[in-house]
């Protein structure tokens, strides 16, 4: 999974939540292709819920939650599946 892009501090919420949410949804296509496709089913939910909502700092740092949640996951997955072929 690709690292989250930095921070621009001179970036407008609305520059960077289009980004931040491709980000999640390439998080969660991962996910799927893990096999977690429950897991990214109720992700992709909530990211939705969120991104559908007012553009604001709020929307922001939920999205990075989701998206953090996520690479966790995956994280794990990958651990899991190298263990198991290990």
């Amino acid at each position: 999974m690709a690292h989250p892009s930095p921070v621009d501090p001179d970036e407008t919420i609305a520059e960077a939540l289009p980004h931040l949410f491709r980000e999640v949804l390439d998080g969660l296509a991962r996910l799927e292709q893990l096999g977690a496709r429950s897991d990214a089913a109720r992700l992709r939910s909530e990211a939705i819920a969120g991104y559908s909502r007012a553009w604001d700092p709020a929307c922001q740092k939920r999205l990075e939650q989701i998206r953090g949640r996520i690479e966790r996951a995956v994280r794990d997955l990958e651990q899991r599946q190298h263990l198991s072929v290990a």
